[in-house]
């Protein structure tokens, strides 16, 4: 009973704290409620906004960085471009040098080359006079048509030298090389139908064709000559068939004066 009484006695306050606290709640302002979140509403959209900001501007900077790199990379390789470009400028003016050295050369040679091939027609027009009496209708013909070429405006330098060349060319092939030909040599006055053959430059001899003579030019005394038939009549019959292919080459006796040292 007493127990009652007293949580009675307990309750009754409680009772009365809530009343009293029901009572004070509905008397609180609820607008400062709603300040309070409308700041925290906005503060949370500020902050988002913040955050995209920031996530924009990352974004932006890694982009720019990328672009940095890049046009960083671009750069070296100009770089280096430019550098090869320095070279091979450097190298060409070396060449533009030499080749204006060369055209200052090609001017003076150029002035000089038609007496050096007047002189070299010349040259040759007096060694064939001096040589051995073999094609001389030929040889004399060639020197005549290098001669008319010099003369010749309308053929270039570079033709005109060739032709010379040419004939050089042609008379050093003769020191090198045999053959054996049919001619007509006038001997103590009479006409002879002779077989010649040449070796080189070193002999020409001549044999009739009935083999009844046999001879070579001397070139001390510049004219034909007589040989001793029973000397050299078979060798130069061999020679000549050993020249035209007739029989396998063997060695012959030839007429050869001895060279002479120079003076």
């Amino acid at each position: 009973m007493n127990n009652r009484r007293l949580y009675s006695k307990v309750l009754v306050p409680l009772a009365s704290l809530l009343v009293i606290g029901t009572a004070k709640a509905q008397d609180v302002d609820t607008s400062t409620i709603d300040r309070a979140l409308n700041v925290v509403d906005e503060t949370n959209a500020a902050a988002a906004q913040s955050q995209e900001t920031i996530n924009r501007l990352s974004n932006s900077s890694s982009a720019l960085f990328e672009d940095f790199k890049l046009e960083s990379d671009n750069l070296e390789a100009l770089m280096v471009l430019n550098a090869n470009w320095r070279r091979q400028i450097a190298i060409q003016e070396q060449d533009l040098a030499t080749i204006a050295e060369s055209v200052a050369e090609v001017r003076n040679v150029t002035q000089e080359l038609p007496l050096l091939m007047n002189k070299m027609i010349s040259s040759m027009e007096q060694f064939v006079a001096l040589d051995m009496p073999f094609h001389l209708d030929a040889r004399q013909a060639r020197i005549e048509f290098a001669k008319s070429a010099i003369d010749n405006p309308n053929v270039s330098t570079a033709e005109r030298f060739r032709q010379i060349l040419v004939l050089y060319q042609t008379e050093n092939a003769y020191g090198r090389t045999r053959e054996t030909y049919p001619t007509t040599l006038t001997i103590d006055g009479v006409e002879r139908d002779v077989d010649m053959l040449r070796v080189g430059r070193i002999a020409l001899t001549f044999q009739t064709k009935d083999r009844s003579m046999t001879g070579a030019w001397d070139p001390e005394a510049r004219q034909w000559v007589t040989l001793d038939d029973g000397v050299y009549r078979d060798a130069i019959r061999t020679g000549i068939s050993v020249a035209s292919g007739t029989i396998a080459p063997e060695i012959i006796n030839a007429p050869i004066v001895a060279p002479e040292l120079a003076q």
